[in-house]
């Protein structure tokens, strides 16, 4: 049986992930999956390739509120009700982006912790496509996630990468929304429909990944061989130089999903 064994939302894009028992599944992803973001003076979106130490910060999400959360200690704490400003455009990588500021005091503490002048800005509500050059249709969303809505990695698929590495990885470098195991490894690849408790997703695309996946989550180092990279190239290189690695998908039945939850094919 194919079951889903891990749950993983990031509210502020590239800051640690949030282990969940169970995920309400919205038009564009798992609710509050990547709903903020910050960006440097340019509009340019600050990710975690360039900023690793955006890696040691937790997000943890009331009813209303969300707290940063560093060394286990709560720092400052927003709303996520109610975030509409005058809207501001911005870039994730050469992606246009709509947001709104949240807090000054936000961007003040996150200025001071990464010593750069940022504002983090909340993703409007269905404003941006998911493109149709990475499986997107009409009216499929994405917030300030990079292309798609949610990742799903199989345990197989890790493992036998890790059979393939000198230093066995986690998931954790792939950052996925939905770990799953049961399957053979790069199953999913193969996979167009898939059913997870109540709700039905597509399968979009391979999801190619970046230099993101060589910083170690705990370190913050990034590996000098350039893996997993350097490794995933030797098997799963595209004809573009790419690295495919896990799966995008997009919601077409919304609901709930849990940690245990059957995988049914279709």
């Amino acid at each position: 049986m194919i079951s889903v064994t891990r749950l993983l939302r990031y509210p502020i894009k590239s800051c640690r992930g949030e282990f969940l028992n169970n995920a309400e599944i919205t038009d564009t992803g798992l609710k509050h999956d990547r709903n903020w973001a910050l960006f440097d003076t340019t509009g340019q979106a600050i990710t975690g390739r360039q900023n690793a130490q955006m890696l040691d910060i937790k997000v943890q999400i009331t009813d209303e509120t969300a707290t940063i959360v560093l060394d286990k200690t709560p720092q400052i704490s927003f709303s996520i009700e109610n975030q509409y400003s005058k809207p501001q455009s911005a870039k994730i990588f050469s992606y246009d982006v709509t947001g709104y500021e949240v807090s000054r005091d936000i961007d003040q503490w996150f200025s001071e912790y990464l010593q750069k002048e940022v504002k983090m800005l909340f993703a409007s509500d269905l404003n941006r496509p998911v493109l149709p050059k990475h499986g997107g249709k009409e009216k499929d969303l994405v917030s300030f996630a990079d292309q798609a809505p949610i990742l799903l990695l199989s345990e197989a698929s890790v493992k036998d990468l890790n059979s393939r590495l000198g230093s066995p990885i986690t998931f954790h470098r792939f950052r996925p929304n939905i770990v799953i195991k049961g399957c053979f490894p790069y199953a999913e690849d193969e996979w167009k429909e898939i059913k997870i408790g109540e709700c039905h997703f597509e399968v979009i695309q391979k999801c190619e990944r970046c230099i993101f996946t060589t910083i170690d989550p705990k370190s913050k180092l990034k590996d000098p061989n350039k893996e997993p990279l350097k490794t995933l190239s030797s098997y799963r290189k595209k004809h573009n130089g790419g690295v495919d690695f896990g799966v995008h998908l997009v919601p077409r039945k919304l609901g709930h999903i849990r940690l245990d939850d059957r995988i049914e094919l279709s």
